[in-house]
C-alpha cells in the first residue's frame, strides 16, 4: 500500500470519528463502542513499522472500523437505514448489529490469517482453519465482554451496548454471524490475499498443517 493510500485511510477514519461525536444516541455507549475503533487504529499507527500488513488487510480494516463507528453513533439497534429495512420487510427488530457480527468475520479475518502467516508456521488449510476458529473465538470472548459492561453499566448503556432487543438467543447468533462472515471471507480474499503476500518478503518459519500455495 502506497503512503498516499494509508494516509487517506487514516483521514477518513478521523473524519469518521469526528462527525460520529457530534450528537451521538447515547453519550455514554458512544464512548464505549467508539473505544474498539480507536484502540485499534493506534495499535495499527503503533505497528506500522514492526508489522505492516497487506494493502487488502488494511482496507479491510477500515471498513471494519466504519461499521463500528456508524454503530458507535446511532447504537448497534437504532441504525436508520436499518430501520427503514425493518419497517419494508417487516421483520421484528433492526438488523444492524446482525450486520456488524457478520463483518467482524468477514473483515478481520484475512488480517487474522496475515499475522498467522507471519508468526507461526501454519500454512494450508491447518491456516484457514485456525484464523476462522481464532474469529469464533474473539466473538466469543466479545460476547463476554458485553455480558460485564452491561452489569457494570446503567440499565440504559447496558442495553443499549448490548444491542438484543429481546432475543434471547442474539449472542449464539452473534457468534454464528461473525464465524460465517469468516468463512465466507476467506473464500473471497483468500487468493488475492495470497497473492499480495507473495510479492512481500516470505515468512522465515517452515509451512506446516498443508502445502504452501504462494
Amino acid at each position: 500500500m502506497g503512503v498516499y493510500e494509508r494516509r487517506w485511510l487514516s483521514v477518513a477514519f478521523a473524519v469518521a470519528v469526528a462527525v460520529s461525536a457530534v450528537h451521538p444516541y447515547d453519550t455514554h455507549d458512544y464512548v464505549l463502542e467508539i473505544a474498539t475503533p480507536v484502540a485499534g487504529f493506534l495499535a495499527l499507527a503503533a505497528t506500522r513499522r514492526r508489522l505492516p500488513f497487506t494493502p487488502l488487510a488494511y482496507r479491510l480494516l477500515f471498513l471494519e472500523a466504519l461499521v463500528l463507528v456508524v454503530g458507535a453513533h446511532y447504537t448497534h439497534e437504532r441504525v436508520p437505514a436499518f430501520d427503514w429495512l425493518r419497517d419494508r420487510l417487516g421483520t421484528p427488530r433492526n438488523d444492524y448489529d446482525r450486520l456488524a457480527h457478520f463483518c467482524v468475520g468477514f473483515a478481520l479475518v484475512i488480517p487474522v490469517r496475515e499475522i498467522l502467516i507471519r508468526t507461526t508456521p501454519l500454512r494450508g488449510r491447518a491456516l484457514n482453519v485456525l484464523s476462522a476458529i481464532s474469529i469464533l473465538a474473539f466473538g466469543g470472548f466479545y460476547e463476554i465482554t458485553e455480558w460485564w459492561i452491561a452489569v457494570w453499566s446503567s440499565p440504559e448503556t447496558g442495553a443499549a451496548y448490548l444491542g438484543s432487543q429481546g432475543d434471547v438467543w442474539d449472542a449464539q447468533k452473534d457468534m454464528l454471524l461473525d464465524a460465517l462472515g469468516a468463512l465466507i471471507g476467506l473464500v473471497a480474499w483468500g487468493r488475492a490475499h495470497d497473492r499480495q503476500l507473495s510479492a512481500q518478503e516470505p515468512p522465515r518459519a517452515e509451512p506446516v498443517g498443508g502445502r504452501d500455495r504462494h
